[in-house]
């Protein structure tokens, strides 16, 4: 059997979130240390702010704005769980193969350690119960179309985000407040681009010189150009220096909004179904 990137991206992740969740006692052998030898951080008022800052221009595309998970896994308390040196290793030098980038080249030692810190500042969220039903949330799933813009297990549309491992990766609470308050969980201020990150389900309105307007997320974008997939599914590349107005909206969704168009009784079942999604072990 031959792994394709995908896959060999979701186990990379797997092996990441694995970690994340060993008991205290593993984790002092996963990184070499005691917990004497592990050095507590002290956080001020400032480097807390500045990390926070650096959190949200940097990271939270990925991992949400309070770090609770986004594209990326939940990593709310990553720091007491793994060591703030493991920590730092893994934001300096990045997980590649899961996606997530490197940012030793763009932060210093000293941005890091205030990232730590203001991590270390945030509690578990509530991850919530599933009360609905799986079987009933797929008959929800197809019937609002949620197919027509997400793919699981190779089926659907790819305008919006994979969920053949959602429940793997995301929480009760977050997959009902996505579902009805689409965006809210996204950054509210431009972020850092980042080649190759997760970064292409930014909404963006594009208006050429003669006056003709598109609007869709990201796909790509360098300094030169920038690629955007409308909701139809179609991709339109421009080069910045044919355009009038290129306007990104940072904590906008292509995704419709469902609340008021569910019962609680299908929002619960659609929750449990998404849920249900889960990597292969």
């Amino acid at each position: 059997m031959i792994a394709t990137r995908s896959s060999v991206r979701l186990l990379c992740a797997g092996a990441l979130l694995a970690l994340i969740d060993l008991p205290p006692a593993n984790l002092a052998l996963a990184s070499g240390r005691t917990n004497q030898q592990e050095q507590a951080i002290k956080e001020t008022p400032e480097d807390v702010a500045a990390g926070k800052k650096l959190f949200e221009t940097n990271c939270s595309t990925c991992h949400g704005l309070d770090a609770g998970g986004n594209m990326g896994p939940n990593i709310q308390g990553i720091p007491m769980r793994l060591g703030a040196e493991t920590v730092m290793n893994l934001i300096k030098n990045g997980v590649p193969a899961a996606g997530m980038p490197a940012f030793g080249s763009q932060l210093d030692a000293t941005q890091i350690q205030q990232i730590i810190e203001y991590l270390l500042t945030l509690k578990a969220k509530d991850a919530g119960t599933i009360t609905g039903n799986a079987e009933k949330g797929k008959e929800v799933y197809d019937s609002a179309g949620c197919a027509n813009c997400h793919m699981i297990k190779g089926e659907g549309g790819d305008s919006g985000p994979e969920l053949t491992d959602v429940g793997t990766t995301r929480g009760v609470t977050y997959l009902r407040n996505t579902i009805l308050y689409p965006g809210s969980d996204l950054p509210q201020e431009a972020v850092r681009l980042e080649s190759g990150g997760m970064l292409e389900y930014m909404y963006v309105h594009v208006v050429t010189k003669d006056g003709k307007a598109f609007e869709g997320t990201r796909v790509t974008e360098d300094s030169f150009k920038i690629v955007i997939k409308d909701a139809k599914g179609d991709f339109h590349t421009f080069w910045k220096q044919d355009l009038r107005a290129l306007d990104k909206a940072p904590g906008k969704s292509l995704m419709p909004s469902y609340k008021g168009k569910l019962s609680d009784e299908q929002l619960n079942d659609l929750v449990a179904y998404l849920a249900s999604l889960k990597a292969a072990q």
